[in-house]
């Protein structure tokens, strides 16, 4: 299990920052912000969407292709995820959810056992909920 910081944690917890944490160990494509891609088997990513990829292929302007053994993607540089079509990422981000989004231990108040959730966590899980059900909406209208 990857250790985060605080920040990585929020990050991932409250905003899409998990897409590429979950989507880890699938062959994805990238759109860079300066018109080049990169294709490539997800092997790591933080909280801040910064992802490591092997056995990756970058595609300049000119469509020319270079093949590297690892490539490293910096968030900033991040324009486009391409999902792969055999992933429904609304069902993986809903169990992510509902098992408690950073699968670390929770805070127990005044020494009750009872396990309570944050009110950030409460609100994290809120709104991936919302987008979900946005994602459903407009997934029923496209139909």
């Amino acid at each position: 299990m990857q250790q985060f910081s605080r920040k990585e944690n929020f990050l991932i917890a409250n905003t899409l920052n998990c897409v590429p944490f979950l989507l880890q160990g699938h062959s994805i494509l990238i759109d860079l912000r300066n018109e080049c891609s990169v294709a490539g088997c997800i092997d790591n990513a933080d909280g801040h969407m910064n992802i490591h990829l092997t056995n990756a292929v970058f595609i300049n302007r000119m469509g020319q292709q270079v093949a590297f053994d690892q490539f490293m993607v910096h968030e900033r540089m991040i324009r486009q995820i391409h999902l792969p079509s055999d992933v429904d990422m609304s069902s993986d981000i809903r169990t992510w959810c509902d098992k408690g989004c950073l699968k670390r231990p929770l805070r127990s108040n005044a020494g009750v056992r009872g396990q309570k959730r944050t009110f950030k966590q409460k609100r994290a899980q809120e709104r991936h909920k919302e987008i979900l059900q946005e994602l459903e909406k407009k997934r029923t209208e496209e139909k």
